[in-house]
Order: structure tokens, then sequence, then C-alpha cells
């Protein structure tokens, strides 16, 4: 059934079977249309660390041996999916795509290959004065993108699941990291963050911005699967235009090692 609406983007189906679905044998293939492994397609480990650190993701597949084990193929280049053990628990990683239509094929892809729990590491502007580098657990997102509204009714915010929250909490509280639990705003408007904007965002509870999360939350809630996320703060989005501080945020190394191996310990534990 079409649940109408006079906005296009706001019109939501009710059928939860596709004309393509991400599970089709014929998508478990690589680049060159080879299955993924001996005797068929290889199926994904159940825990899967999805992170947009590319130079951070490279030392943890040369420091855990990582296997390729798939791909997610799109038109920008090929995103490896990796088998890594770590500690004993076998799980898979993926350097993450931008954006939430771009996120959503790539998380749709990852659960139909098998995955039940994805755990997505990443950096975020942030809306209040928040130090470069702080740790933050995202507890509910501001549908403010796109793509979730394809996959649950519309809604205002989409909260994140307890679960992962809580290993997030265990972990941080393990190693005696501070950390600050917040709604986040998840945009499609990356030129579109005007102060008046950011202001009344803050006024409904975000603290952060980012671009997927509320997107991954959607479809982990419509495919039955598990997701969490957590980030850094990266830039600053308060204050004039001329005032903008990117504060050098894709850049911050050691605050983006740290929150790889937070993210993945907590995926560990779930």
């Amino acid at each position: 059934m079409i649940v109408k609406n006079e906005y296009p983007i706001l019109e939501y189906s009710t059928d939860r079977k596709a004309i393509i679905n991400p599970d089709r044998e014929d998508f478990k293939t690589d680049r060159e249309g080879r299955n993924q492994g001996e005797g068929g397609f290889r199926r994904f480990p159940r825990l899967c660390l999805v992170t947009f650190f590319e130079e951070v993701l490279a030392g943890a597949i040369e420091r855990y041996g990582g296997e390729k084990i798939g791909t997610y193929v799109s038109e920008m280049k090929d995103f490896h999916v990796y088998r890594l053990t770590v500690n004993g628990t076998e799980i898979c990683a993926v350097q993450a795509v931008v954006a939430s239509g771009s996120i959503a094929m790539m998380t749709e892809m990852l659960y139909g290959c098998g995955v039940e729990v994805i755990v997505c590491c990443g950096g975020c502007g942030v809306l209040d004065d928040i130090p470069e580098g702080d740790v933050i657990i995202p507890v509910r997102a501001l549908r403010d993108e796109g793509a979730s509204y394809k996959y649950l009714p519309p809604a205002r915010f989409i909260e994140l699941q307890a679960g992962p929250i809580e290993s997030f909490r265990k972990v941080l509280e393990r190693h005696g990291i501070p950390y600050i639990e917040c709604a986040t705003w998840s945009t499609d408007g990356f030129y579109r963050e005007t102060q008046e904007m950011v202001a009344y965002r803050k006024e409904e509870g975000c603290r952060v911005v980012e671009m997927e999360c509320a997107t991954m939350a959607a479809i982990a809630n419509f495919r039955g699967k598990t997701f969490g996320q957590l980030l850094y703060s990266g830039d600053i989005l308060i204050g004039a235009a001329e005032d903008y501080d990117d504060r050098n945020w894709n850049n911050n190394v050691s605050a983006r090692e740290r929150l790889f191996a937070l993210a993945l310990e907590a995926l560990c534990r779930l």
C-alpha cells in the first residue's frame, strides 16, 4: 500500500519486497562477475565495522591480516570488504561512502550479504562549543535527509538502538574516556547549514551534525538488524560564516585512530 502525501519525499510504501532486493544472488559477485569465494558466494561475518577513516582501516587490515571477501562497487570507486579476526572475534570492515543515498545502498548490501550488526564510526560537525576530538554517542537522529523516508513512515526523529549505545558506554567507561550523548542532525544539505538553521536544530536538542546516521538507523530497524554509531567532534558550526573553523578535523589522526579502536571493541561485544 502507498501512504500518499502532498510531498513525494513523505510518501511511503508498506510493501516490504522491492523489484530489486539486496540479497539477490546475482549481486553477490565481484566486479568481474565472479562468485565471492569457492563454491559460490562467501557470506560476510555477522559483525561489521563501517568507517569513514580510510587510512586507519588500511592500518587495521595490515595489523590483523585482513582478507578481501567482497566489494561494494560504485561509480566513485570499489569499496572492498575485508574479513578480520580481532582477539578471536571474526568481523568484516569496509570504508564508508558519504551521504544518505550512497550509505543506504552500502548498508543494504552488507545486510543482504549476511551482516547482522553494523557499528559505524566517523566525524561530525558540532553545533555547540565541544572540544575537538571529543567522543560522541548519538542516541537519536533528526531525519533531515532523504533515504530514511523510503524505509520508515515519516517522523521527525529516529531513536537509536539501546544495545549498541550500552556497548559504547561500557567500552568508554572501561577506558576512562569522557563522552557526550546527544541527538544528531542527519542532513543531505552540506552547503545549507545556515546560521539560522544551526540555531533551530540546537533548539530541537541537536548538538552535532552529520549525513548518514538517520539513514543507517532506519534501514537497520526496517530489516530487523542492529546498528549503532560513534562519532568524534570535528569542525565547529557556531558563529558567523566568516568565523567558520574546520579545525583541520580530517587530519586529526589521533582522534580517528582512537575512535576506530573504541568502535571495534564495542562491536566485538555485540
